[in-house]
């Protein structure tokens, strides 16, 4: 893959290579965002040269003719009118190379009938204007605590709209703008290398995010979300519960995860359920660390910026809001007639396994959308060097909630070594619903006594 990088990144790198550990946003950035040509967020403002990435706008507020949304979903599709402009198959992927992923074109040469379906892109992230606003607040402020392993100096707002190094583009990911209350109930599916479906089950959740909390000038603690997950269904794992608190700063705290079993009645510390601890309730198909498809500490693996780049990639995928089991899953593959892929500048990381460090990856590769900062795509390496897991996002804005309009968290991985693939955080029953609100938390629902408090007995 082409991994060119700007002159204009290459001169960051070279700054912040010779800047210390405590790594600011610098000065220049404000100068580009003050003549227009970076957004507050740190995206490139201007459309691609060739027409193909449209200027940023504003978001999906700007779509004309937007459906209504009421509260919850299904969302009704925007673009739901617009065809490919064309397809990439084994047959010409070879034509689109360089703006597909490694992990994209293993898919491609694996399967005959793997098709990515490319639309015309849509820059539909919406930040509101109290955050844009605490951008210019943050410009100086915001640090990189020694090691990549964690931020300072930053609330409400992405902390490092022009990143000079993988651990800032990675915390800008994790602390991507998030409503600060959402709840939702989804279905979770794994298709086996015969192609047979197990339905994972039903998953009621809520979290807070009290990193985006307007009108508020710090957190109440370090944890910049707090994520509760509750099994509805199978029947064996009914009532189970977790709560997981994710730190902005793990030199001042490690993540903290509490499990709640029904068979006990108890809640236990679980420092187990981090890193690449198999997620047992999923089969073992995905790892803690891949939620979200990262969603860990980066201690155990040097991360490199490699630059920024067009690349083809899901977005808009609103097909997976209301979705059926049987429209969506494939024998070995999601149905390609489902899913929406666009073009869009991503910025990509390259993490490395450290010498003294334990990890089931040996490389991990991300790719990071330049407006929301989600990670969009993943490939993960064995300790030979050969492709393991090819993750995918598939987002889609929950439109018409005002200030609380949130991309989904809707994601895949392939597992290339058991020919297997999992799909979380999908809208497909009757019941399934999202909503999210801009009002502040009720924070005491998130403590180790509330989980044990509303668990299902």
């Amino acid at each position: 893959m082409d991994r060119s990088v700007s002159k204009t990144l290459l001169l960051g790198l070279v700054v912040a290579a010779g800047a210390g550990m405590a790594i600011s946003y610098s000065s220049p950035v404000k100068a580009q965002q003050a003549a227009g040509s970076l957004t507050p967020f740190g995206a490139q403002a201007a459309g691609s040269a060739d027409g193909a990435i449209p200027p940023y706008t504003g978001g999906i507020s700007a779509v004309p003719n937007l459906p209504q949304a009421g509260s919850g979903g299904p969302f009704a599709d925007p673009f739901a009118s617009e065809k490919p402009l064309f397809s990439v198959t084994a047959a010409n992927m070879a034509q689109y190379a360089d703006m597909l992923t490694p992990g994209a074109q293993a898919l491609l040469k694996r399967y005959s009938d793997y098709r990515i379906d490319v639309y015309p892109t849509h820059r539909t992230t919406v930040f509101p204007s109290w955050v844009l606003a605490n951008e210019g607040k943050n410009a100086q402020a915001a640090q990189e605590v020694p090691n990549g392993d964690g931020v300072a100096g930053t609330y409400g707002t992405i902390p490092f709209p022009q990143p000079k190094d993988g651990y800032q583009v990675m915390w800008n990911s994790y602390l991507q703008y998030q409503a600060p209350y959402c709840r939702q109930r989804f279905q979770n599916y794994l298709v086996d290398t015969s192609g047979a479906v197990t339905d994972l089950g039903t998953i009621s959740t809520e979290w807070a995010e009290p990193y985006y909390i307007q009108g508020a000038n710090a957190m109440p603690d370090t944890f910049y979300r707090d994520y509760k997950v509750q099994y509805i269904t199978p029947a064996a794992e009914a009532g189970q519960t977790f709560l997981f608190k994710y730190p902005q700063d793990f030199q001042v705290s490690d993540e903290v995860t509490y499990f709640y079993s029904p068979g006990t009645r108890r809640v236990r510390l679980a420092p187990e359920f981090k890193y690449d601890t198999p997620i047992s309730s999923y089969g073992g198909a995905i790892n803690y660390d891949e939620i979200d498809l990262f969603k860990g500490r980066m201690d155990k693996f040097n991360f490199q910026l490699v630059g920024e780049k067009e690349m083809i990639v899901p977005y808009n995928d609103y097909k997976f809001a209301g979705t059926t089991e049987s429209d969506l899953l494939g024998s070995h593959h999601l149905n390609p007639d489902g899913v929406r892929w666009e073009r869009h500048r991503v910025w990509v990381v390259d993490a490395t396994l450290k010498p003294d460090a334990r990890h089931v990856f040996g490389r991990w590769t991300f790719y990071v959308d330049e407006d929301s900062w989600k990670i969009l795509a993943t490939e993960s390496y064995d300790h030979a060097g050969n492709i393991y897991k090819v993750g995918f996002a598939y987002p889609w804005q929950n439109y018409g909630q005002g200030d609380a309009t949130t991309f989904a968290h809707t994601f895949g991985i392939y597992d290339l070594s058991k020919g297997n693939y999992e799909i979380s955080y999908v809208q497909a029953g009757a019941g399934d619903f999202w909503e999210c609100s801009a009002q502040a938390p009720n924070m005491s629902r998130f403590t180790a006594q509330a989980i044990a408090a509303s668990a299902i007995r």
